[in-house]
């Protein structure tokens, strides 16, 4: 049986919503009033006030689980630079990073792809707008068994699997972890479903979807790139599931794999942006935020994503 696959809303309870959101400009003031008193930006932990500054303090930043390791590193270059600072990263189910910003709970985050128009037009709000920068690259991926005959995928293909139509005729059958929020998001973007739902099969992990499509020559895997990547999968498993190339479908057009050059150029049709979101007025989250655009994008380039912008190379002529 396929399972429908819905996206979660933003907010579940809107009485906590209108809640949250009367209480928010008395906060507010009364930060606008200990910023006035102390010169500088403070930061409520829930017992005292924190000072900090672009380079010194203290960061939360809630991650999507597949960048957290990415982030990780980029912090510790961070503070290695500017000792003063600390920066917690917490990873989180994709359906609960954005959200941990919007709630006060993290200073900024990192999310993998599409933000929804509902998630647009909180950001937009001019009581506590958010800030959207993009940091660097990714790609959406379809997996599949080794001894699968499929040997590419097409975007109209993937969205023929997505549909829910005709299953049993279908040379393959989508699978996708479970409560991947940003993932049913970017592939709705990406696919222009205009609101439709998308249906797959689901497992309860990007471990357990691997293991799924290394059993099963029929199963469709559909993930990020750095899930892939990050995932510690046994060598038997490993070894029996590959990456399939993608299209566009277009005449002429060929199917290629997500390297980091087809990222950039855009010839890998289901390529993805990892953003940097905070909201403005914190010193700390801008400047960890402007120093991932510039500096960190060496970084990016030395792990498992792709930098936002393309380094450039230095050629020595002897």
């Amino acid at each position: 049986m396929m399972i429908l696959i819905r996206d979660k809303p933003l907010a579940d309870n809107p009485g906590k919503t209108e809640a949250r959101n009367n209480f928010m400009p008395a906060v507010r003031r009364v930060s606008l009033l200990l910023l006035i008193l102390t010169g500088g930006c403070v930061r409520n932990t829930g017992t005292i006030e924190e000072h900090r500054s672009a380079t010194s303090g203290k960061l939360l930043v809630a991650v999507d689980k597949p960048l957290g390791a990415a982030v990780r590193a980029q912090a510790g270059i961070f503070r290695a630079h500017y000792p003063e600072t600390s920066i917690t990263v917490k990873p989180d189910i994709s359906g609960k990073t954005l959200l941990a910003l919007l709630k006060g709970e993290a200073d900024a985050v990192l999310i993998n792809g599409s933000t929804t128009p509902a998630e647009d037009s909180l950001l937009a709000d001019p009581k506590r707008p958010g800030r959207k920068e993009a940091v660097a690259r990714d790609a959406i991926i379809c997996i599949v068994n080794r001894n699968c005959p499929a040997d590419s995928i097409t975007v109209d293909r993937l969205e023929t699997m997505l549909s829910g139509q005709n299953h049993g005729a279908l040379p393959l059958v989508p699978w996708i972890s479970r409560n991947d929020y940003r993932l049913l998001a970017t592939l709705r973007d990406m696919l222009k479903t205009s609101g439709k739902p998308l249906h797959a099969l689901q497992t309860d992990s990007d471990s357990l979807l691997a293991v799924k499509v290394a059993s099963d020559p029929r199963a469709a895997g559909i993930l990020y790139l750095s899930a892939l990547k990050t995932l510690s999968l046994p060598e038997n498993i490993g070894n029996r599931i590959r990456v399939l190339p993608a299209g566009t479908g277009q005449p002429e057009s060929r199917a290629i794999r997500p390297s980091e050059q087809a990222l950039f150029d855009g010839s890998y049709p289901l390529a993805t942006v990892v953003y940097y979101i905070y909201v403005p007025g914190d010193p700390l989250a801008a400047g960890f935020g402007s120093w991932l655009s510039k500096e960190g994008q060496k970084g990016f380039e030395r792990s498992y994503l792709a930098p936002f912008r393309q380094m450039p190379r230095t050629i020595i002529l002897k």
